[in-house]
């Protein structure tokens, strides 16, 4: 697992390493997508940033490593050679359109895909991505979300597969400037995670850790004074 910036693990990282950059969403994802029990060698710029994930883990109820390092490239590759892929935004994908053995993949839940995607979109939500990624037409594959985290997370396992990738990094919203947004029918927002899915999904890191919790409803306080009734 790598926790370097999702921009840093494009430009070089090793073969077969997942990017979950370190950061408020580091645990909520690797918790929920990385079955429970595998053993996790942790990657970072510095020794600070592996002892924050680790901490980080801790509360998901992982407490041991297989392995950490942090450093330069040159510190934890063993000479292994480096694997990379292009990094984009939605106005490279504007320009990119039309090209031969383009494939583009949204990798956001059921509920943002139906309320507007990008037009000729294949949609596969991240976390079935592992057990579907057969399912992802042959070309070049431009992978997209709603902000660039899952779909950082998305490129590092399309490119672990073997399939060529380009992630494309920012704001869905800026899809909608370059005219490539389809809109779709409303639908009621999704839980931030996990989305609602009609195939199983993976089965989470922590038994402890099930899924975000939810904001409890407000209780009354003796501040607000009595409950007031219209007559």
């Amino acid at each position: 697992m790598d926790l370097r910036s999702r921009r840093a693990f494009a430009a070089g990282h090793l073969r077969g390493a997942l990017s979950f950059e370190l950061g408020d969403s580091f645990a909520t994802y690797l918790g929920w997508l990385i079955p429970w029990g595998t053993p996790l060698t942790l990657i970072g710029s510095t020794g600070a940033d592996v002892a924050a994930a680790q901490r980080e883990l801790v509360r998901i109820g992982i407490d041991k490593l297989a392995a950490s390092a942090a450093g330069p490239a040159a510190a934890w590759s063993g000479g292994e050679p480096q694997s990379s892929f292009e990094v984009t935004g939605f106005a490279g994908l504007d320009l990119a359109r039309g090209e031969p053995d383009l494939v583009v993949l949204d990798v956001r839940l059921d509920g943002e895909w139906a309320q507007s995607r990008v037009d000729g979109a294949v949609h596969i939500p991240l976390h079935e991505l592992s057990a579907r990624i057969g399912e992802v037409p042959a070309g070049e594959v431009w992978v997209y979300c709603q902000s660039g985290y899952r779909a950082s997370v998305a490129a590092s396992l399309l490119d672990a597969a073997g399939l060529p990738v380009v992630l494309v990094d920012g704001d869905f919203g800026l899809a909608g400037q370059a005219g490539q947004v389809v809109p779709g029918r409303p639908a009621e927002p999704d839980p931030a995670l996990p989305g609602p899915a009609s195939r199983p999904v993976t089965p989470h890191i922590s038994p402890r850790y099930p899924a975000p919790p939810r904001p409890l409803p407000r209780q009354p306080r003796e501040s607000d004074g009595p409950a007031r009734h219209s007559p």
